[in-house]
């Protein structure tokens, strides 16, 4: 029993210790981009695509791209300036939804009229790209030369100035919108139906341990 009864502590410990460290980490900002409104490619296999005139922040530490799939590939950004690449990075294949945030190297410095290039990696489901209507000359261009309706939406993600620690109130206050039922109570609601598996959870192990 005592066995028993050190395992169960030992686990609460690292998933309370792991949802702490995760509360106390800052949540992601925008700092520059648009939100894309409209189809831009659309493709079964890979994709790769460059757009011009960029403005890149300081200190973004990631880029999210409006890629969408069911189960995407791995992407690849790069931006440059010139022949030179000033940051680059890549989302590991596995992701769903209909946009994919790259982890890039962030800069001390702004530039601008930087050139950004997206690579998606061959895929057996669909690959949709989102983005907004531009005129030929400031549209993105595949890899093929052939000009896109639009360019690719891109948000410039930089780190957030308070933890998720600090923003609790202000999620409790979101949940509670646009429901039958709203009001702050309701986070308070989530929070006990979410504790009341937890302790079923508990129990059946408890059950369950030799």
């Amino acid at each position: 029993m005592r066995a028993r009864t050190l395992t169960i502590a030992l686990c609460l410990a690292v998933v309370a210790a792991m949802a702490a460290v995760t509360l106390s980490e800052a949540p992601p900002r925008v700092v520059r981009g648009v939100r894309a409104n409209m189809d831009v490619a659309y493709t079964y296999g890979d994709f790769a695509a460059c757009q011009g005139e960029e403005v890149l922040p300081r200190d973004i530490s990631a880029m999210r791209m409006s890629v969408g799939a069911g189960i995407g590939p791995t992407v690849h950004v790069k931006v440059y300036a010139g022949s030179r690449i000033l940051t680059q990075g890549s989302h590991p294949s596995g992701w769903a939804g209909g946009s994919v945030t790259v982890p890039v190297a962030p800069l001390n410095r702004a530039s601008s009229n930087v050139k950004l290039c997206v690579a998606v990696e061959p895929n057996s489901e669909p690959i949709y790209v989102y983005g907004v209507e531009a005129l030929p000359a400031r549209a993105a261009v595949s890899s093929e030369g052939r000009t896109l309706p639009g360019r690719i939406g891109v948000e410039y993600l930089a780190a957030g100035h308070g933890s998720w620690w600090s923003r609790a109130l202000l999620v409790a206050r979101h949940m509670g919108l646009g429901h039958a039922i709203r009001g702050t109570w309701v986070a308070l609601l989530v929070v006990a139906l979410v504790g009341s598996v937890a302790a079923l959870a508990v129990r059946l192990a408890w059950k369950e341990l030799p």
